[in-house]
């Protein structure tokens, strides 16, 4: 059976960065990533399933045995169905969520940077904001998906539709768009420089303006030889 949201919203709370935190006792903590705690005062502290553990004068239950326990990082989400889950901030940093259903799923914030979302179902998905960088998109279906601000710089997005999608003020440096599906999408004031594109790409009924395409990089199609 493929993954739900059920079965992993419990690792989808922003890491506890306690950098510039130097007083937190007496606080419970659930399932979450615990980073730059040196020099933080953890006395009374109720850490549940939380990692790392070995907290100073802390209470620790069930405590987890590695990041992975606690974040979707790296997770293996490949055909997972999250449609209509709240992703909001999620860390996904280099996740697998090949060929996943992400349909209506809000993932505004969320870091996807590195994701391989090859063939993923992300329709009318919330992606204002999250970070693409470098991720797989190829034959991804993004149709009317918002990725207003979104950070898709060096994305490979081969072959994606984005029909209707909204990439108002979205970066697309060095995105790959050969053979991506454009139509009607929203590039108001999205920055596409260096983005590759060819014969095949749709920009159809798009608002994409010229000083945008002589920004971008026209990739001549294989030669295929008979």
């Amino acid at each position: 059976m493929p993954i739900t949201y059920d079965a992993i919203k419990h690792r989808l709370q922003p890491p506890l960065d306690c950098s510039e935190i130097k007083d937190l006792r007496g606080e419970y903590f659930h399932n979450r990533l615990i980073t730059n705690d040196e020099n933080t005062d953890f006395a009374g502290c109720l850490f549940y399933h939380c990692f790392p553990s070995g907290m100073p004068n802390a209470l620790e239950i069930n405590p987890a045995q590695s990041e992975k326990d606690v974040t979707l990082k790296g997770a293996d989400l490949e055909g997972a169905n999250l449609s209509i889950a709240d992703l909001i901030g999620a860390d996904l940093t280099g996740a697998n969520i090949e060929r996943a259903n992400l349909g209506g799923a809000n993932l505004e914030g969320a870091n996807l940077e590195g994701a391989n979302l090859s063939g993923a179902k992300i329709i009318h998905a919330n992606l204002e904001g999250a970070n693409l960088k470098g991720a797989d998109l190829e034959k991804a279906n993004l149709q009317m998906a918002n990725l207003q601000g979104a950070n898709l710089s060096i994305a490979d997005l081969i072959g994606a539709d984005l029909e209707k999608a909204n990439l108002e003020g979205a970066n697309l440096y060095k995105a790959n768009l050969q053979g991506a599906d454009l139509y009607l999408a929203n590039f108001s004031r999205a920055n596409l420089e260096g983005a590759e594109y060819n014969s095949k790409t749709i920009f159809e009924r798009s608002n994409i303006t010229q000083r945008q395409l002589n920004l971008m990089i026209f990739v001549e199609n294989e030669i295929v030889e008979v």
